[in-house]
């Protein structure tokens, strides 16, 4: 699937990215009247992979989501302050393994 963003900043002016041609004209051979006419080239298109779009639509998503959960973190801090946190090793070393296998994938 391929997004056509054709025209998405229309409004941007022509420094900022579209191509330019120019051309200089000359009056007679001797270029007593010169004089100098920009044309644009015709729009550039730009299409994006299903992947790009997909990562496009998870970055929107994460970007609404809170970067930490402050119940979570109030909840820990409350178990770790009255001794009642516990760490399992096990789950902690077998997550690490996890992790480092999923690198060499």
């Amino acid at each position: 699937m391929a997004n056509d963003i054709t025209n998405i900043n229309s409004s941007r002016s022509t420094a900022s990215g579209t191509r330019q041609s120019q051309q200089i004209d000359s009056a007679d051979n001797k270029g007593a009247d010169t004089s100098s006419r920009v044309s644009a080239n015709t729009a550039d298109k730009v299409s994006l992979t299903s992947t790009a779009a997909r990562l496009k639509d998870i970055e929107q998503r994460l970007a609404s989501q809170a970067p930490v959960d402050n119940n979570r973190v109030n909840e820990v801090k409350s178990a770790i302050n009255n001794g009642e946190y516990n760490v399992d090793a096990d789950r902690v070393a077998n997550k690490m393994i996890d992790f480092e296998n999923s690198l060499r994938s």
